[in-house]
C-alpha cells in the first residue's frame, strides 16, 4: 500500500452527540435542508457526511435516509482533507458488547444456536435482500467468545478519484493508533457495557463489504466465517477481526 500523500491532512472529531440526529428529517428532502437542522452539528461531521453520501448513496445506491444512525452520535470520526475538500472518512464505534443480553423484562435472554439465529433472521418477505440474511450471527464463534468487548470500524469511504493513494490505510492507522492509547475512553461513555464487563483490550471488528475483502485483509483483518455473510442495503457483508496492542 502506498503511503498517504503529504498533501492530505487528517482531522479527528470526538463523539458529536445527538445533535447529528437532527439531520435525519432533512435527509428525506435533501434539496430543502433548513439552517435550523444544521445548528449545533459539527462542520467536520457534515464534511465527512458528504463523502459518505457520494460513495454509499450516489455511487452504491444505498438509502440516503439510513446513512445517519445512532452510532454516529457516539463514535469518533476521522476525515481526510485535500486542502479544504473532504476526500475520505471513517468512524470508530466504541465498545457496545454487553456481558448478558437482556430482554424487555430485564431478564437474561435465552441463548440460541447459530442455526436458530439464522432461521429467525431469514425472512422471505424481505424485498431488499431477497429473503437472505440481513444481520450477522451475534453469538460466539471460533474467533470471538461472544463476550469480549470490541470496537467497530465503520462508514469507511473514499472518493473514487482519491482511491489507491493510501488514504484509507492512513485513516485506519491513525484511528487505531489513537485507540491503543485511549482504551478507557472506548470502554465507557455511551457504550452499553454492564458493570462487570472487562475493558476493551484491542479487539477490532469491521463489517466489511465482501467485494473488498482482500483490501481489508491487507489492513490486517481476518474473516470470521462464523459470522456468516449477510446483506446490508443490497450489498454482501462479512465480519472481519483484527487485534491491536493496547498501551498500558
Amino acid at each position: 500500500m502506498p503511503p498517504s500523500p503529504s498533501w492530505i491532512s487528517i482531522s479527528q472529531l470526538p463523539p458529536p452527540g445527538p445533535t447529528v440526529l437532527s439531520l435525519l428529517p432533512s435527509l428525506k428532502d435533501p434539496d430543502n435542508i433548513s439552517v435550523e437542522s444544521l445548528r449545533g452539528v459539527p462542520r467536520l461531521f457534515i464534511r465527512g457526511l458528504r463523502v459518505r453520501i457520494s460513495v454509499f448513496v450516489n455511487e452504491q445506491g444505498c438509502s440516503l435516509y439510513n446513512e445517519i444512525d445512532a452510532d454516529d452520535a457516539r463514535s469518533w470520526h476521522w476525515i481526510a482533507l485535500d486542502g479544504e475538500k473532504p476526500v475520505a472518512t471513517m468512524r470508530l464505534v466504541p465498545v457496545s458488547t454487553i456481558t448478558k443480553e437482556l430482554n424487555g423484562k430485564g431478564q437474561e435472554k435465552e441463548v440460541v444456536t447459530e442455526k436458530e439465529h439464522r432461521d429467525l433472521l431469514h425472512d422471505d418477505k424481505d424485498k431488499t435482500s431477497g429473503g437472505l440474511l440481513t444481520e450477522p450471527y451475534h453469538g460466539a464463534t471460533k474467533m470471538w467468545d461472544g463476550r469480549q468487548p470490541y470496537i467497530k470500524i465503520g462508514r469507511m469511504a473514499t472518493l473514487a478519484e482519491y482511491r489507491g493513494k493510501g488514504i484509507a490505510q492512513t485513516l485506519i492507522d491513525e484511528s487505531l493508533d489513537w485507540a491503543k492509547a485511549h482504551a478507557a475512553e472506548l470502554s465507557s461513555g455511551e457504550g452499553k457495557q454492564l458493570g462487570d464487563a472487562p475493558q476493551w483490550n484491542g479487539l477490532v471488528l469491521s463489517h466489511a463489504q465482501k467485494s473488498v475483502q482482500r483490501w481489508w485483509g491487507k489492513m490486517g483483518f481476518e474473516v470470521d466465517e462464523g459470522l456468516g455473510v449477510w446483506w446490508e442495503e443490497g450489498i454482501e457483508h462479512i465480519g472481519m477481526w483484527r487485534r491491536v496492542e493496547v498501551l498500558s
